[in-house]
C-alpha cells in the first residue's frame, strides 16, 4: 500500500503556499478582531468584524491542516527513498 499520494513537487508547493496563507490570514484575523479603522471604517465593510476575524482564523487552521498533510507526504517520500537505498 502506497501512503504517498501527492507528488514531492506538489507537496512542497502546497507547503510554501500554506505558510504564506497562514501568516496572511492570521494577520488579517488579528486586525479584524482588533477592529482596525482601515478595515472596518467605511460603509462597505463587514457589519461584525469579530466574526470576520474568527473566519480568518478558521481559514488559517484549514491551511495548517494542508501544511501538516503535505509535510507528512514529504516525510513518507523521504522514508521510502531511504528504504529504497538500503535495498
Amino acid at each position: 500500500m502506497q501512503l504517498a499520494f501527492i507528488s514531492p513537487g506538489c507537496a512542497l508547493c502546497c507547503q510554501i503556499l500554506s505558510v504564506f496563507g497562514i501568516v496572511f490570514l492570521v494577520a488579517l484575523g488579528f486586525l479584524f478582531t482588533a477592529e482596525v479603522e482601515e478595515l472596518v471604517g467605511s460603509t462597505e465593510d463587514p457589519v461584525n468584524p469579530k466574526e470576520v476575524g474568527r473566519a480568518c482564523f478558521l481559514a488559517a487552521a484549514i491551511y495548517a491542516g494542508f501544511f501538516f498533510c503535505c509535510s507528512c507526504q514529504q516525510m513518507v517520500r523521504q522514508n521510502d527513498a531511504r528504504r529504497a537505498r538500503r535495498l
